[in-house]
């Protein structure tokens, strides 16, 4: 089992700070992204072909993960998000 996390601090009102943790395991073949404790998204670890990341016209970050049959599309509302979860694919895959 591989486990990698870290946290990134954001910041949406300068009176409170806002803790957000991602983590990235693969548990039996499958790899599962993680913001704070709960599943964004998961797949198979043989299925895995790419990743491209963007930035679209309505504001949104995006992410394709390219797997053998298909393709997943994930977006983001915030570019802290976007980037934590980038790292992660970035240093584990």
């Amino acid at each position: 089992m591989t486990k990698h996390s870290w946290t990134l601090e954001t910041n949406p009102n300068p009176t409170t700070m806002t803790k957000h943790t991602y983590a990235f395991k693969i548990i039996n073949g499958r790899c599962k992204i993680y913001v704070d404790g709960y599943v964004m998204f998961c797949f198979n670890q043989i299925d895995f072909k790419g990743y491209y990341s963007y930035k679209d016209d309505t504001l949104l970050y995006g992410i394709d993960i390219y797997l053998v049959d298909t393709t997943m599309e994930i977006y983001f509302k915030t570019k802290e998000n976007w980037l934590g979860i980038l790292k992660l694919l970035d240093e584990n895959l």
